[in-house]
């Protein structure tokens, strides 16, 4: 679908912004602790406190989550905790060069439960080539959701992706009930870990733009 003038500078515009905060939050290439769609920041600023030498990264698209989020590491005095407003794709289309994933979080991330949507969930094969082409040998991808039929299609896609496998010992290095995490009557998780596979040349698995921009889980 062709752009219109005006939203094509706007997209660009937003691009370069972003990208000029990553360079400020990265200005070295370095392994990070990437957590998509952080909401307000519960659980990543607990993580980064939790373990003062990974440095933790949080995306969200809505402006308000992360101004809380930002807030919330400062008041921790917490160096190692940083937070961008973002949507995922963009993020990782303007991700500076030699940043690696350490661990990927994906935690209650919106199901876009209508069959027509399903195109615009993070977990299928596409987003995981994105990821490994990212990720290290060994690099763990923790996914947790309330939505019963996401999780399924998650776990059925998996097989399918050679560059992620199931993890054989799926631990958690932080368990914390985020907001959506208590709302939840039940929840799924999965963990997933890259495997020695190549991953393809990052520029066959760059994100489309521009992406949809729905709702994100709100930790």
């Amino acid at each position: 679908m062709a752009l219109t003038p005006e939203f094509a500078q706007h997209l660009a515009t937003r691009l370069a912004a972003l990208r000029a905060a990553l360079a400020a939050i990265l200005p070295q290439p370095r392994p990070i602790v990437l957590e998509i769609g952080c909401g307000h920041g519960h659980f990543l600023e607990r993580y980064a406190a939790e373990f003062p030498a990974k440095f933790c990264l949080g995306v969200d698209f809505s402006g308000d989550r992360i101004d809380r989020a930002q807030r919330k590491a400062r008041r921790a005095g917490l160096a190692n905790c940083h937070f961008v407003r973002a949507e995922a794709r963009e993020f990782l289309a303007m991700l500076p060069a030699g940043v690696t994933f350490e661990e990927v979080w994906v935690l209650f991330p919106d199901p876009w439960p209508k069959k027509r949507h399903h195109k615009n969930r993070l977990m299928q094969p596409d987003f995981l080539e994105i990821l490994a082409s990212r990720a290290g040998e060994g690099t763990r991808l923790y996914f947790r959701t309330d939505h019963a039929e996401y999780f399924q299609a998650a776990e059925e896609s998996l097989p399918s992706v050679a560059t992620w496998r199931r993890a054989e010992q799926p631990d958690w290095p932080l368990e914390l009930e985020t907001v959506f995490q208590a709302r939840a009557d039940s929840y799924h998780s999965l963990v997933a870990v890259r495997t020695s596979h190549p991953a393809r040349p990052r520029g066959t698995v760059e994100p489309a733009l521009p992406p949809p921009a729905g709702p994100t889980s709100a930790a």
